[in-house]
């Protein structure tokens, strides 16, 4: 069985801002863009493969007033905005 993963660009480079989020910059598109501190949480996750419900996962874990319906929407939404500059889908085999 396949599943999509997605995974950091490996080109594009992550300030950290703190509790404001961070900001992530995409040489090859000099592209920017700012996350906020939810946001940040899912990119540090992206260093490693990771699946709609795993990220799902952790929201619920890091944010437990949200559903994991809601989480796993917020994520789609995420990764669909950095998809294909800043992060990157994969389908693995398991």
């Amino acid at each position: 069985m396949s599943e999509k993963t997605y995974r950091a660009n490996e080109v594009v480079s992550c300030v950290d801002e703190g509790e404001d989020g961070a900001m992530l910059y995409n040489p090859d598109k000099d592209d920017t863009v700012i996350l906020n501190p939810s946001g940040r949480s899912i990119w540090a996750l992206l260093s490693a493969p990771r699946t709609i419900d795993e990220i799902a996962g952790h929201l619920v874990s890091a944010y437990p007033s949200i559903t994991r319906e809601q989480a796993r929407k917020d994520a789609e939404q995420f990764l669909e905005s950095l998809v294909p500059d800043f992060a990157t889908p994969s389908t693995d085999e398991h």
